[in-house]
């Protein structure tokens, strides 16, 4: 060991290579003195200090043991704190995830060694094989992690923070028209009733379900609860935003609902506690929704497009965006314009026409009598005579 200049940095020699290498010593912000050695020249070691001393007045200062513990480590918190405040099923696609794709490659690895180029390599082996949904969740399980870690000083930075995703390819929604809704329900049997409550009120496959008596009255519906299937079977809660609506359905659909105890259920299963979501079989048959549409001629769709058939109807309707927000339940009406923006294009035309004929209106008189609106050469616009560009 010799002495430097510098009282906190010592030089040594490397026992495998032989080799001049630096070490510093500093104190921890309790006081507890500690070093760091391998610093091949000593401004490295001398430009590490000088941080380290910058990050402890910022109050920023991590500890280098802080990072060398695994990954696992902080998992076991953070996936207990999200179970305790996320539903059921998003609960469940945050534990695949980590158990599939985040733990086998990061486990076990130190946080300071979990490096950005490390997590594109992952995120670009796991795009080889996985849809960009999948991806882009286990990466946020693995980014929020990290982010914890962060808070609890174990790294300064997050390294999956940056990192490029996949992207997620929006399908078009499908929307199916008045008289196509007829000719589905009029083939769904008992199931008549649920199919129009789904496209003229636009709820939410759980929250339909979950109907019961004391939940209508008359054209008034009032959503304040949802049911999802787990693997552990199934799970009332509140709807998927938590917050409890009223919607109203037409007069013709809510005549067509059965007359039930207020605690019953309106949509009663034949069997089970709930009705299952349908789908294109249901034990190796076609199911009931999958028969309708096919005796109707309509092209198959999930049934949860019944939502946005709801949506479509009701802006076809003259709905405002703020009606249709508080039917389908979203945050906030720039939610609903985001996912049903295409529903409004048609508005563009409608609204450039009326604001021609407005300025026509308003300036028709004023402008009758200004002899150089006739010139070609011309135009009148609020009375001022402009010359045309030639």
């Amino acid at each position: 060991m010799r002495d430097t200049a510098h009282p906190k940095i010592k030089q040594y020699a490397d026992k495998r290579t032989g080799k001049p290498r630096y070490l510093v010593r500093y104190r921890k912000p309790d006081g507890r003195q500690t070093m760091k050695r391998g610093f091949t020249t000593k401004r490295d070691a001398e430009a590490w200090l000088h941080e380290i001393e910058g990050a402890k007045q910022r109050g920023e200062f991590v500890s280098v043991s802080a990072g060398r513990v695994p990954l696992e480590t902080i998992a076991g918190p953070w996936l207990d704190a999200k179970r305790a405040t996320v539903k059921p099923t998003t609960w469940e696609g945050i534990e695949t995830a980590w158990t599939i794709h985040v733990s086998p490659t990061f486990g076990q690895t130190p946080l300071y060694r979990i490096l950005p180029s490390d997590i594109e390599a992952w995120v670009t082996g796991l795009a080889g094989r996985r849809s960009p949904t999948v991806v882009r969740r286990a990466h946020a399980v693995l980014a929020q992690m990290l982010d914890a870690a962060v808070r609890d000083r174990r790294i300064t930075v997050n390294p999956a923070r940056g990192v490029a995703l996949p992207r997620v390819q929006s399908q078009a929604h499908r929307y199916l028209s008045h008289v196509e809704v007829s000719r589905v329900a009029a083939h769904a049997g008992r199931y008549t009733p649920l199919v129009y409550v789904l496209a003229y009120g636009g709820l939410r496959w759980g929250e339909a379900v979950a109907l019961r008596g004391r939940d209508v009255d008359g054209t008034r519906v009032t959503i304040d609860r949802a049911v999802t299937h787990t693997k552990a079977g199934w799970n009332v809660g509140t709807p998927k935003t938590h917050h409890r609506r009223t919607l109203y359905i037409p007069g013709f659909v809510a005549r067509m609902l059965p007359a039930v105890d207020p605690d019953e259920l309106i949509f009663p299963p034949a069997r089970g506690e709930y009705l299952s979501t349908p789908g294109k079989t249901q034990r190796g048959k076609r199911g009931w929704w999958q028969r309708a549409l096919e005796a109707a001629g309509v092209e198959y769709l999930r049934i949860h497009d019944l939502r946005h058939t709801a949506a479509s109807l009701a802006v076809q309707s003259g709905a405002h965006v703020k009606a249709v927000q508080r039917m389908l339940g979203h945050r906030s009406a720039a939610m609903t314009l985001d996912v049903y923006s295409a529903l409004w294009d048609s508005d563009l035309d409608a609204v450039a026409g009326a604001v021609e004929a407005a300025r026509n209106a308003a300036l028709g008189e004023h402008d009758s009598n200004t002899d150089d609106r006739d010139d070609p050469g011309h135009a009148v616009m609020g009375g001022v005579v402009l010359p045309l560009r030639r």
